[in-house]
């Protein structure tokens, strides 16, 4: 009664009902379950990712370092 449940009629419905949804989500799809895929409007071509790295090395190949002679 403290929980605003009046009668065991309702704690036995809220009870199953609370059962069918644990069930429900034990049976559905995780993350690493689903099927992956490489194409996607989201997903750009290698070729830009290598394109982004090449002019990130040569960037930081440009920069001074600042490191210290540590011999």
């Amino acid at each position: 009664m403290r929980e605003g449940v009046p009668s065991y009629k309702h704690v036995k419905a809220l009870t199953e009902r609370l059962l069918e949804q644990a069930l429900a989500e034990l049976d559905a799809p995780v993350q690493g379950e689903l099927p992956l895929t490489q194409e996607h409007h989201l997903i750009r071509d290698g070729d830009d990712y290598a394109d982004l790295f090449t002019l990130g090395a040569k960037h930081s190949a440009a920069m001074p370092s600042n490191h210290g002679d540590l011999s």
